[in-house]
């Protein structure tokens, strides 16, 4: 009975696969040196083709251990593993608690360590001029092999090798922290020579206002002359000025106001070449090293350390400006999984899979990770802790969180908040179809979430933008009269809206982002009829909204000066002329840059707009609806009576005060700052009122 493939089920069970059956019985061993186990067929599985039996042990066999199974005849083949990586006692047995995975780096001697249990023959590969030098692992216990390499390697490329299933594959390390151009290679590198932090996190006295840009579009439209356009570098460099003299990029950043810059990832992606960045565009969201940051943002990405000193020299700039950095995260797929070190040295694990054994693309690129095994979840902590300490990044914003299960987004938030309790966490909430439980998930529907953990508010979006994909939908600012009972809710910090919205620091309120179209593209659908003067106050409209609404208010780059993209969407890969921000815009739009600027200077200094308990959320806030349209936003409590007047038509309306009332802010010009008693307002606006304690209009 010639058999051609064996594969370990679980620890007692191994599916032999044959030729042709016979119908005998005959024994099947596993042999390794001297041990030999004997496999009884316990099961016969016809088919079209290749037949299958189903053999068992009565002694557990050991992953680890490379087995060959011999036949009768004496043929013998290797046992590979197979579905035994995704069992309960394989992710128990297996599981490593230590945190010196990777590389472990001394002037004397560095330590490797890989997780693999399956490997065989496994070795570091140090490349060393022309030469490649193989350095054998040892097996250590738990899934890891280990290789002490004596001497000084700093600077010194490596990667791994092993035969993994019967083919010999070389892969780099998924625990590195430095690499050549384009993840060829890893480096060794001695993290004491890293370019110093001389800042600590910033501390901020009131609620995140977070403001989302990539580093690449934030200065390839600008005009530098010291450092190459699209770098960490560039997004920190000061003096940077348009056409008319005001400040773009960073300057621009750290007049808003804001408490913190999302940018898009920028751990190491592929899409770019990082030899010819300028080549093609990507947003980054395709993992390729996790704890690498990405080369085409640096001056050189062929040295190991000029990516990671820029980076930190980045992130220490805009802390010395009080401005913390949220880092985006994608730990829902990689880029691709035949490449990526996860697919390479254990296939079958990292990913989740379907009931035929089919990798799943819930996540619409081709893989999903499978958080929830304890070493895919304990990759994702020991992440998300390096950068938090190593680069003392202030938040994580996780993409396409409604894939990542709950348990592990709850040990992730813990486990930063022993760092830090202020560090941001907070991600993309879809609840989207998965092999798992949906009440596993990390979605916005799931009640059972931790309150440390926010979610963007896609209610709100909808809501006051209009659909997103709908582009002609209106919303409350495109001219839609949505119900005072949804205004409430949605100004009210989200509350109520989703089950996981407990806390209005859960609700981060927005109406653009990188995704889709931005808002002033869509309101050339929405908004078909209008003039642009009109489309332009639509869109003040709904950054006012987003700025003065309980819960925290999310700005996308460009967004205070009507960025568009061209009418572009989903610009993932569109070029450098779609994505970047045209700097121009400021100065045709500088006073309405100005009015942002003066909203989230309100928001700072009247504690009304950023309650933070929800029964004090009922208590000092009502909203009301107009026939016209209108919202009127009341806030209240026993220092001041505050009216917001959010007008989304241009009808003439008149509102009377009792009682003489100071206007704390008016997007539109010419209205006088004293005191009034009555208002005629005309236009699609935002008023902020200042009204004695028993104002009313």
């Amino acid at each position: 009975m010639k058999h051609t493939d064996a594969y370990l089920e679980d620890f007692h069970t191994v599916t032999v696969i044959i030729g042709a059956d016979d119908g005998e019985n005959p024994p099947f061993h596993l042999v390794h040196d001297d041990e030999r186990l004997r496999l009884h067929i316990v099961e016969r599985q016809a088919g079209s083709g290749p037949r299958k039996l189903i053999a068992r042990s009565d002694t557990p066999i050991r992953p680890e251990i490379p087995y060959r199974l011999i036949d009768t005849e004496g043929f013998a083949t290797e046992l590979k593993s197979g579905r035994i990586v995704r069992t309960e006692a394989f992710d128990r047995d297996y599981y490593y608690e230590g945190d010196d995975l990777g590389v472990t780096y001394t002037e004397a001697r560095t330590t490797f360590k890989m997780w693999t249990p399956i490997a065989r023959e496994p070795k570091v590969l140090l490349r060393k001029r022309d030469a490649t030098e193989e350095h054998p692992m040892r097996y250590d216990g738990r899934g890891v092999f280990v290789a002490v390499v004596e001497g000084d390697l700093e600077r010194t490329p490596y990667r791994f090798q092993a035969r993994i299933n019967g083919k010999t594959k070389v892969f780099t390390d998924p625990y590195a922290i430095a690499s050549d151009a384009n993840g060829v290679w890893n480096y060794v590198v001695d993290p004491a020579r890293f370019h110093p932090l001389q800042n600590e996190r910033p501390r901020h006295k009131m609620p995140p206002v977070i403001y989302e840009a990539s580093i690449r579009d934030l200065t390839m439209g600008a005009d530098l002359a010291t450092v190459r356009r699209g770098t960490f570098l560039a997004a920190s460099t000061k003096g940077l000025r348009t056409e008319e003299g005001r400040p773009v990029g960073f300057d621009h950043i750290r007049s808003l106001g804001i408490t913190h810059v999302q940018f898009l990832p920028f751990f190491d992606f592929e899409g770019v070449d990082e030899k010819d960045p300028t080549a093609a565009y990507n947003w980054g969201y395709n993992p390729s090293q996790y704890n690498v940051p990405e080369g085409s943002y640096a001056s050189d990405p062929t040295d190991p350390y000029a990516r990671i000193d820029e980076l930190r020299q980045m992130i220490d700039a805009y802390h010395n400006e009080g401005i913390g950095i949220v880092m985006d995260v994608v730990f829902n797929h990689v880029y691709n999984d035949k490449t990526h070190p996860f697919g390479r040295m254990l296939p079958g694990y990292f990913f989740r899979v379907d009931h035929h054994g089919h990798l799943t693309a819930a996540s619409g690129c081709e893989n999903d990770l499978a958080t929830e095994r304890r070493m895919v979840r304990k990759f994702i902590k020991d992440s998300l802790l390096f950068w938090a300490k190593t680069y003392r990044i202030d938040g994580f914003r996780f993409d396409l969180m409604g894939l990542i299960d709950k348990d592990t987004m709850h040990a992730a938030a813990a486990a930063l908040h022993e760092v830090d309790e202020n560090i941001l966490v907070y991600g993309e909430g879809w609840n989207i179809p998965s092999v798992l439980p949906r009440k596993r998930l990390s979605h916005l529907d799931n009640p059972d979430m931790d309150e440390r953990i926010g979610f963007f508010n896609d209610t709100f979006r909808e809501v006051v933008k209009g659909s997103t994909f709908e582009l002609a939908k209106k919303g409350f600012a495109t001219g839609a009269k949505p119900s005072a009972k949804t205004m409430t809710k949605l100004l009210g910090g989200g509350t109520g809206l989703k089950p996981a919205l407990q806390t209005p620091r859960q609700a981060l309120n927005y109406v653009e982002c990188h995704d889709n179209h931005t808002f002033f593209d869509k309101t050339t659908k929405a908004m078909k009829d209008a003039d642009g003067e009109d489309r332009r106050r639509a869109q003040k409209l709904a950054t006012a909204l987003v700025v003065l609404a309980q819960g925290v208010p999310f700005l996308h780059a460009g967004q205070e000066f009507y960025r568009t993209k061209k009418g572009i969407g989903n610009s993932y890969k569109s070029p450098d002329d779609v994505n970047r921000i045209d700097w121009s815009l400021l100065d045709a739009h500088h006073g309405d840059v100005d009015d942002v600027r003066k909203l989230i200077r309100l928001r700072a200094e009247h504690p009304l707009f950023r309650l933070e308990d929800k029964k004090e959320i009922h208590k000092k806030i009502a909203v009301e609806t107009k026939k016209s349209g209108t919202l009127l936003y009341r806030l209240r409590d026993e220092k001041e009576h505050l009216l917001v007047i959010f007008k989304n038509n241009p009808s003439r309306e008149h509102f009377r005060f009792p009682a003489p009332a100071r206007p704390l802010f008016h997007s539109e010009a010419g209205l006088d700052q004293g005191c009034h008693n009555e208002l005629e307002l005309t236009r699609i606006s935002t008023t902020v009122m200042k009204l004695g304690k028993d104002g009313h209009t």
